[in-house]
This record gives structure tokens, sequence and C-alpha cells, in this order.
């Protein structure tokens, strides 16, 4: 591992935010970024950091404080924000108190704070206040589980990092973790070996300095002494896998995707990991034995559960059996959680709420990791913790062997109490659509990307489809800017069969399945459809307008038909369907065989408890009534451009957004199906009969 500090980048943060919060705590931050900016180092909210300055309180008086990583804050991407400032004299007074529980700790960590409404300080900042130096930094390197996750660690620990190493056996997090660390380093330093960096047991790792850099160099200097020893005493040797096949991916994900909904009751956002590593793991002979014993430190199981399930090969063209093997290994699975959840309580007893026993992490010989939670953020989470813990597990076993911590160890860590008023806090009805996956073809603008706005804000993780890229990409990057991993954009043209394939593959690839399918793009064709240009005009209109959704929903219901737990074809069809005007023929017949076209979805896929609905619009100002056509067809009706779009029953204009609440309530609406709504105003002659 080298350093990656640049004197020139450290002066540019001190340039930046030294005037308003001091050098001292601009270099924390940069270092703490240069950390977590290191997958081998940290991941995902992991890890912290601290720097203990002066600063003069808005009275006047000077006070040292300590600056450490407030809770929720990722270090990759730390602001001066996110670290509270606590008084450093009081902190070191709460590290003498003979016991404390984790609740007071946190209450009188919050009391000792400068800002009252900064983030809460991190658990371990009573053990960064006790340690009497100026800049700390704590990781979770890779490379340091690998060592502390083997029998006789302790010794191991010593022969890598020398005699100076302060080791601290396992104990969890918080003020019990500060005591002991206190306790060792004075007996350490009492025999005249102060140490030069600390090694947490199933853990990881501390190091500090007296200046930013030095604790930083460190931090990467010691790790890298750990990959070096691991790869002198036995480097890892993997097999050579093929990668698997993304269209075998995009039929299993969907199937799996359902039999956790069918076995929970609700439904999850899912990601394949296919990387070599992660194929070439799941294709060990021991991959039982190594991946049942827990995860590289409990802090992870609160993203990955205690163990990944282990799944068989499966053939995804073989729906029923793979059907049943899926059903049959979840109630397993969930079963043996709660047998653990039932053993392990009766031995910590106390007031416990037991979490869903549900996976995280599914390992399928031959395909990789497949990651499940309740948003693809979640999902890529426990995917990119766990392909680093297949790492800390093989070189573990290339070596003494993986002996991580204890199962009654990783049960205090997922049942803590702080993790547990966490669930309190957080319980309470969410939005509609969370944990659906919604697909949208023209959402490039009007109907398409008003829909996709809609179901976005409904909870919804939305695939953004449209011929025209880079008018896709320009309008939806303030959703994108907004929704970040729950938005994904695609290119397709509904007219080609296997832009439509590849786009629903894709889909179903990047968020495990399909729930909510719009099938909006449509263009308008005028003219009389007697003569040559009509016939023309109406082949061309039939493309679009009828084969387009056809073969969007067909391709849609395969997904949903493995999927095996229901969901819902949308289209977009016209209040021309029952109500053509004067020379828009070649657009309007083809609506209206639209219409058929749902209700035909809507009986042949009902045994699924799969919905067909179609919402009739009129009359949005979107681009369909480009290039003259709007005039045209306001002409057509012997009125004006303005009077055109209120010419209804209640003299309003509607709009994108009117048809997207008709979609979105659809979306929800479980006990309806073969449905026309119109949202057009009111027109008598266009009332559905």
């Amino acid at each position: 591992m080298e350093s990656r500090y640049r004197a020139a980048d450290a002066a540019q943060f001190v340039e930046t935010y030294g005037p308003r919060w001091g050098e001292d705590l601009a270099l924390r931050v940069y270092t703490s970024r240069l950390l977590g900016q290191e997958p081998d180092l940290v991941l995902h909210g992991g890890g912290n950091t601290s720097v203990k300055t002066r600063v003069t309180e808005l009275v006047g008086d000077t006070t040292d404080v300590l600056y450490v990583k407030g809770s929720g804050w990722d270090l990759g991407a730390i602001e001066p924000e996110g670290f509270p400032a606590c008084r450093l004299a009081q902190l070191r007074r709460l590290c003498e108190l003979p016991s404390m529980t984790d609740e007071q700790m946190v209450s009188l960590l919050r009391s000792h704070m400068l800002e009252p409404s900064a983030p809460t300080p991190s658990v371990e900042a009573l053990l960064h206040a006790y340690l009497p130096f100026k800049y700390i930094d704590h990781t979770h390197a890779d490379a340091v589980l690998a060592i502390v996750d083997q029998p006789g660690s302790k010794q191991l620990v010593r022969e890598v990092f020398g005699d100076r190493v302060l080791f601290i056996p396992y104990v969890m997090p918080g003020f019990a973790l500060a005591k002991k660390v206190a306790d060792l380093f004075r007996a350490l330093t009492r025999a005249g070996r102060e140490p030069n960096v600390m090694v947490l047991d199933k853990h990881g790792i501390f190091t500090w300095g007296e200046n930013a850099m030095e604790s930083y160099e460190r931090m990467i200097a010691n790790v890298t002494r750990a990959e070096r020893w691991l790869e002198e005493a036995k480097p890892i040797s993997r097999r050579t896998i093929s990668s698997p096949s993304p269209d075998a991916c995009a039929l299993l994900a969907p199937m799996i995707r359902g039999a956790l909904a069918r076995a929970s009751g609700q439904r999850w956002i899912c990601s394949f990991r296919m990387s070599p590593q992660m194929v070439s793991f799941c294709d060990r002979d021991d991959l039982e034995e190594i991946t049942q014993k827990g995860p590289a430190t409990p802090d992870h199981v609160l993203r990955t559960k205690p163990k990944p399930l282990l799944l068989p090969p499966l053939s995804p063209e073989d729906r029923h059996k793979t059907t049943a093997t899926l059903d049959d290994a979840i109630t397993a699975y969930a079963e043996a959680y709660k047998d653990y959840f039932r053993r392990c309580a009766a031995v910590r007893p106390g007031d416990r709420r037991e979490l869903d026993p549900w996976p995280r992490v599914l390992l399928i010989e031959g395909l990789g990791a497949f990651t499940v939670g309740k948003t693809r953020k979640d999902a890529e989470i426990a995917a990119d913790i766990y392909e680093h813990t297949t790492g800390v597990i093989e070189q573990a076993t290339a070596n003494a062997g993986y002996e991580p911590a204890s199962e009654l160890d990783i049960f205090d860590v997922e049942y803590w109490s702080l993790e547990q008023a966490k669930l309190k806090k957080s319980a309470g009805p969410g939005k509609p659509l969370d944990r659906h996956v919604a697909f949208v073809t023209g959402a490039a603008s009007g109907i398409g990307f008003a829909t996709a706005r809609a179901l976005l804000a409904a909870g919804a993780h939305v695939t953004l489809t449209d011929r025209d890229e880079a008018a896709l990409e320009r309008a939806a990057k303030p959703l994108v800017d907004a929704h970040d991993d729950r938005v994904f954009l695609l290119p397709c043209d509904v007219t080609s069969k296997d832009d439509v394939r590849v786009a629903i593959r894709k889909a179903t690839l990047r968020f495990g399945g399909l729930d909510v399918v719009v099938s909006n793009a449509g263009t308008a064709f005028e003219g009389s459809i007697h003569g040559e240009q009509g016939d023309s005009a109406l082949r061309a209109s039939l493309e679009v307008n009828l084969l387009g959704h056809q073969n969007v929903a067909r391709f849609a219901a395969d997904v949903l038909i493995q999927q095996g737990a229901g969901g819902v074809l949308l289209f977009n069809a016209s209040k021309s369907a029952f109500n053509q005007g004067p020379d828009f023929g070649p657009y309007a017949i083809p609506k209206a065989a639209l219409v058929a076209l749902t209700r035909q979805y809507a009986v042949d896929l009902a045994p699924y408890n799969i919905r067909a609905n179609a919402v009739n619009a009129d009359r949005i100002r979107t681009g369909i009534f480009g290039g003259g056509m709007l005039e045209a067809r306001a002409r057509a009706r012997g009125v004006g451009v303005d009077e055109y779009f209120r010419a209804n029953l209640l003299r309003r204009e509607t709009t994108a957004a009117d048809v997207a609440q008709a979609f979105l309530y659809l979306a929800t609406a479980e006990a309806t199906t073969g449905c026309v709504i119109t949202v057009d105003g009111g027109n008598a002659a266009a009332f559905p009969r």
C-alpha cells in the first residue's frame, strides 16, 4: 500500500477549510479522506479518526477539544461538519468511571459537545480521548483482519508488528473498549515499552502522530507490513473460473428476488456481484466450512447478517425446480437464524427486538454473490463488504485458518442496544413504492419523464429509457443528482426487439427484477388513413404505438412471471382510443388496439397476479405536438391553441404531472386490472364504455 499524501493537496485543504475551522481540522479532513477512499482500509462508514486541538468559544474561553468523526459520516467524503467537537477534559474524566451503559455514554458525549446540533460522536470517542496523541487514525484494514482472524492472533500480531505493538483482545466498541485500552496502555507504558501501533483483535488497527501526515503514513506503513507478511507467509491461490453469463444471471435474479418476496412478505432491491474474485471464491471446495464461521469483524454483521446463504448451482431454465430449491433454502436459512437468536438471547438476556431472519448475501456456485437490501445502496454495500470479506477469509485460510469473532460477540453487535434504538426511531410508514423497481420508456420528456419523477418520489428505483440517449441524460440529470443509486438510464428504441430485450435484461441485473412497467413511448401520426400515404403512416404508427408496447410488455412479462411475485404493466394509451379526431386515424387506430392489448394482458397474466392497466390522456403539452402538429390539431377542432388545451368539461388544462399521478395510482392499486383511467379534464365522447 502506498501513501497518497501530497503536500500540495494538504495545503489546498488548509486554504479551503483553515480560515473557518483551523489548520488542525483542515488537515484532519484531508487525511481522513485519504483513508476513507481506500477500500482495503475502510468501507462504507467504517473506521474513525480524530484530532485534539484548541478552540476559542463564543464567550472567549480557550478550550481543549477532541474533534472526532461523527456518526453517519463516511470518511471518504467527510467535511469539517462531520467532526463534532467535544470538551477533552470531560471526556477523559469519563474514561476513569468504573462503569457506564452505552446509552449513558452517548448521552454524556452529547452533553460535552460544543455544538448541540452536530452529529453524535463516534462510539469510540472515549478511546480517542484517552490516547495521548494529537492525531489518531483507526481503520478495519483487510490485511490486518486477515491476521487477527486467525488462531493465535496475539502471537501473530507481535510477529508482524514487533514488541511495541499494543494488542487488545476482542472487546465490543464503546466504553468497555476504552477502559480496556486505558488499562493495557498504562501497563505497557509502565513496562517501558510505549506502543507505536495498536491492533484490536477481530476488529482493526490504530495509529497516531503529532501531525496528520505522521499518523496517516504510519497507518499505510503498518498495513503494508501486514500485507507483505501475508504474501510471504502463504499467498492466496485461486482457481481460474470463466465469467458467468449475464443472461443466466438476468434470468435467475428475479427468481431469487421473488422467492425472497414470497418468504418475507416484502420486496427487496438486489444486485449481482460477478467479479472474478467472487466467482472463484464461490467455487471453493470448503465454501460451507469457511463462510459459516461469521463476518471478518462483528461490525459487518449489520450489513451482511452473521452468515451468507449458500445455494447450489441453479438452472433458470427449469423455473419450477429452481423456485422450489430457492423457497426451501430461504426457509431453512430463516429457521437457522431464529435458532441463532434464541440460542444467543438465552445467554445474553435483555429486552431485544428480533431482527428479520432473511439473508443479505447469497453465494451461488458458478455465478458469484447475490446481495439484497432495502435499497440498491444497501445491496451494493453488502456486496462490497462481503467481497472484501472473501479476501480476508482466503488469506487467513491460506495460513493458520479463519477464526473470526465468536457467535456471541457477533450477536452482541447485531443486537447492540444502540442499534436497537435506531430501529425504534426509524420505525414508521414508508413511501408507497419503497423497495419497488420501475421501468419507464420514453422518459426523456413529457409524460414519461413526469411519471419517472413521480415514481421516484414515491420511493421506487427507476430505470428510465429513451431512444434519444443524449436527451435522456440531459433531462434526467436532476433526478440522478437527487436520487443517485435509485436511477438507471438506458438507451432503448421500443420498435427494436433487441433494444427492448437488452434494456429489460440490464434493468433486471441492476435492481434484481421488475415490479412496475410503464410503457409510455409513442409518436403522433396525422393524416387520412386512405390512400398510399395513409397506409404508410398507419403501418409506421402501428410499429411504435402498438407493437412497441407489445415488445416492452412481452419481455417485461417474462421477468414478472419468472419473479413470481406479481407486478403491473401500465400503458400510455390515449383519448383517441375512444374518441377519434379528424385526420388522426394513423394515431387513433393503434391506440385503440393498445387498449385491447392492455385488456388481453390483464386476462392472460391474472393467474400470475400481474395486473395490466392503461391511462387515456388527452392534449398534454409535450414534444408529441412539435412540427406544427399542435396548430393543426387546434384547427381540426376549430379552436385556438390555448383553447384547444382547455376544451374539456372541467375547462382546465391537464398536464404531464396529472398523467403521472394516474400511473402512480395504478402502480399501487393492487385490486385493479383491465382498467382504463381517463386524464383529460373530462370528455363525454371519450368516456370508457
